[in-house]
């Protein structure tokens, strides 16, 4: 998208020539918006540092803090520039007190500027300067312009860098800088939190009637100041033309006309005091989706009323508009490339139905096009230079993927989606800047595949881990779809251990493990990315385990489980005491504590997959020991089995037999399950703490 096209319209707002004008010939046109200054003070002022921040050297409320932001201040103005149009002027303050060495990360900032083909946000008036303390006096360091890099993130972002000089623990860093953009959709989002405390936060904005933008705000913290007033405001048109001139008896004359446009103007405040650092906790997607921030997204803009020309254009549009314009963005990149229908031929020469040609075409792609890391939705490259090349990023091997699909006839679609990193998808906002990824939907008959192959190790049908987030955008000529991105196949690992427990106190026997699904994916790179030596070599350092006779199955079949069995010698395992042995029987997969330490929680926990962990141990005691106590059998369930927990113990003679077994039925835990969640794993943790105790005879 470039800048809207406003400025023809201004040309409407000319006066009509009068009838006698032999000519008109247009001198000058200039547009001033008459600005109406904020009743509020600005909450600070660039360069006025107060003493006592100087001198802080721990932040009251959050003595943890290794850094504070002491007040971020912005302002967004639209505005008309002649010759230009209209313009969004966004301005910026930030000042940050440094606390302790972590905090020094904090001494560099990237600023992302849009562009779009030869039009791009520009950046001016910075100043960036750190505040020390020296001899009780303030000394001023002023970065030098040419530190400041603008390095390019993908096609349409580029990242200015700053980074302050001589920083160091109780410095005070401040910056501040103006970014002018033509592009009236990209208004300037908040953030009201990050991941340090913040003293003071606040965000002004002001919108002329003409512009209607979406606003949503998110995260927890609670504002103290949320304003928005409507006021008028004007602008003038001055013009001068000229007529006549067409002899001597009718010279030129000049004339100057003004017309003077009234309109309302909407004057936003939002403000946050003392917001609390963003802390991630353990199982959740991006911290975007959580940090208190306000959203803009551009619905319409409107200057029917104003104008002579009818002017309603909208831009958030709908989802079937997403849909077209994306369906019509890489139609040809599917459909097209008939070159690559030789290649397809090739691959599929052996398939005997759709569901082998999917997956050779797919087996063939993911073994020989290498992903090169990047994230993208639209391909650079054209299929048939990704397959020359054999790399591309994320939309380039997918879109090949679907051409060759398509090469096959096999009815296959392309799905966007946003990865876990970027956020999830919120349905109720039609924009296509939710997503940053596309991966392929293949149907054959009534069955469905996701695919990508940027992964070597995962098979057809599983998405990376860094796909499930929720639900993909389905796109067709048809029309759209939501889809599940869950995986239909279930992770799981399952532990099998026949153990001998020596009067020494060492454990001697077999273990093997098996893992389908994600941990047979991870298990199976693991092995590929060494030799067999050294994964052995590096699970038993792991473990301070001695392995022997070590075999591995189905290590490049992707998709059947990752098998290994090895026999295994441990020792130190058992604690002694008087002649009482105690013996914990989970030599693996046991859980030492609770990842949800957080009484409350305000996030939901979102474990990626549902996933099962199954341990069964048979051990045997050794000869003039007797068992003195054995733990006792539970069972653990959440409400609608969305979790369930499994234990039973067993003696025959002098064996004793432990089965385990955890099952998480859904990937995602509302705020509201997370009490209950938190419990059912702190009785996971104490069972499996229990000891088997043994006693000399």
């Amino acid at each position: 998208m470039g800048k809207l096209p406003i400025y023809h319209q201004i040309f409407l707002l000319l006066p009509k020539p009068k009838a006698f004008f032999v000519m008109r010939f247009l001198l000058l046109l200039f547009l001033a918006f008459s600005i109406v200054v904020c009743a509020q003070k600005a909450p600070a002022k660039f360069g006025e540092i107060p003493k006592e921040d100087m001198t802080m050297n721990v932040y009251p409320l959050d003595s943890s803090a290794a850094a504070v932001v002491l007040v971020d201040y912005g302002e967004s103005i639209i505005k008309y520039t002649t010759g230009k149009g209209f313009q969004i002027v966004f301005e910026r303050l930030r000042r940050v007190k440094i606390l302790n060495k972590e905090g020094l990360k904090w001494a560099e900032l990237s600023i992302p500027l849009y562009h779009d083909s030869d039009q791009e946000e520009r950046i001016s008036g910075m100043k960036v300067v750190t505040y020390n303390l020296e001899n009780g006096k303030i000394q001023e360091t002023k970065a030098k312009s040419e530190s400041f890099i603008n390095e390019k993130y993908d096609a349409n972002l580029n990242f200015m860098k700053v980074a302050w000089p001589k920083v160091k623990e109780g410095s005070i860093i401040e910056i501040t800088y103006k970014v002018t953009s033509d592009f009236l959709f990209n208004f300037q989002d908040w953030e009201f939190q990050t991941t340090i405390p913040t003293r003071w936060s606040e965000y002004r904005a002001r919108i002329p009637e003409y512009f209607n933008y979406e606003k949503f705000m998110q995260g927890y913290a609670r504002l103290s100041v949320n304003e928005n007033e409507m006021s008028a405001n004007s602008f003038t048109v001055n013009s001068i033309e000229r007529s006549g001139g067409s002899s001597l008896s009718n010279p030129v004359t000049t004339s100057f006309n003004q017309n003077k446009i009234e309109y309302q103007e909407s004057k936003c405040r939002w403000a946050a005091k003392d917001v609390p650092a963003f802390k991630p906790e353990p199982y959740m997607t991006a911290s975007q989706d959580y940090v208190s921030r306000l959203n803009f997204e551009l619905s319409f803009t409107n200057f029917s009323d104003k104008f002579s020309n009818p002017g309603i254009k909208r831009y958030m549009g709908s989802w079937e508009d997403i849909n077209r314009a994306y369906w019509e963005r890489v139609q040809k990149e599917i459909r097209g490339n008939n070159s690559l229908k030789s290649n397809v031929d090739q691959i599929i020469a052996n398939a005997a139905d759709p569901e082998q040609k999917v997956a050779a075409i797919f087996n063939f792609i993911r073994e020989n096009v290498l992903w090169n890391g990047e994230y993208r939705k639209y391909p650079e490259n054209l299929p048939k230079k990704t397959l020359e090349e054999k790399k591309g990023s994320s939309a380039e091997i997918n879109i090949l993927l679907a051409s060759m699909l398509e090469k096959a006839q096999i009815n296959v679609s392309p799905v966007l989606l946003s990865t876990r990193d970027h956020g999830f998808v919120r349905e109720t906002m039609p924009v296509s800047t939710q997503f940053n990824y596309v991966v392929c939907l293949a149907k054959i008959g009534d069955k469905t595949y996701l695919l990508d192959a940027t992964e070597k190790f995962l098979p057809l049908g599983m998405l990376p881990e860094r796909c499930l987030n929720r639900n993909g955008f389905v796109v067709s000529e048809e029309g759209f779809q939501w889809v599940s991105l869950m995986p239909s196949t279930k992770t799981k690992t399952v532990i099998i251990a026949d153990l001998n427990l020596a009067q020494t106190g060492e454990l001697k026997g077999s273990l093997r493990i098996d893992k389908t699904g994600y941990n047979s994916a991870k298990a199976r790179k693991a092995y590929l990315a060494k030799s067999e030596k050294e994964y052995i070599d590096e699970f038993a350092k792991s473990t301070s385990w001695t392995l022997s006779n070590s075999q591995f199955q189905n290590v490049k079949e992707m998709h059947l489980p990752f098998k290994e069995a090895h026999d295994v010698l441990i020792s130190e395992h058992i604690t002694e005491a008087g002649g009482t042995i105690y013996l914990n029987p989970f030599i693996l997969t046991n859980k030492e504590e609770n990842p949800f330490k957080a009484e409350k929680r305000i996030y939901p926990v979102d474990f990626q997959h549902p996933f099962d962990e199954m341990y069964i141990a048979k051990i045997t005691l050794p000869e003039g020991y007797t068992l003195d106590e054995l733990p006792k059998a539970k069972l653990l369930a959440l409400p609608g089995n969305d979790a369930k927990y499994l234990y039973n113990t067993t003696q025959v003679g002098n064996t004793v037999s432990i089965t385990s077994s955890l099952t998480i039925n859904k990937a995602l835990f509302s705020q509201d399950e997370y009490p209950n969640l938190r419990e059912f794993y702190s009785q996971v943790i104490a069972k499996q703490a229990e000891q088997i105790v043994l006693k000399k005879k």
